[in-house]
């Protein structure tokens, strides 16, 4: 029969587990940054980075994206629009502000709004336009 089981040395605590996860978390935005922007990535210091990041991660919350996904899905919408997109643009900060809208669909409307302002800044959006027949 197995005695009690005792707490090993090597046991994390949940405040270290959560560390852990941030982390990760960081770590991964940020080599998402650096696969997608490799120039923009370079000029920017470490420290700060995660510290916009973490800011971010706050302002997520309040508007209720608290998973994974979509509190990362904000994040990358603030590196690529800027710290203050959600309340500078006001179709943004109506969706954020919703609260029937479940995280995931947040999270889905910040990702098709950052493509539709990137694919109309590149002229992209002239091309997906149903051409008239002349």
């Amino acid at each position: 029969r197995a005695g009690p089981v005792e707490k090993s040395m090597n046991q994390i605590s949940s405040e270290q587990y959560a560390q852990l996860g941030r982390d990760s978390f960081d770590a991964r935005l940020i080599a998402i940054i650096r696969r997608n922007h490799p120039e923009q990535a370079a000029k920017m210091d470490f420290a700060t980075l995660v510290g916009a990041f973490h800011r971010q991660a706050v302002k997520a919350q309040r508007y209720g994206l608290t998973d994974e996904h979509s509190a990362a899905t904000y994040v990358y919408t603030a590196w690529l629009m800027g710290e203050e997109f959600d309340t500078r643009i006001p179709a943004v900060a109506q969706i954020l502000a919703d609260k029937r809208m479940k995280a995931a669909e947040k999270a889905k409307a910040l990702a098709n709004f950052s493509r539709l302002v990137f694919r109309t800044l590149s002229g992209g959006a002239a091309n997906d336009a149903p051409r008239s027949a002349a």
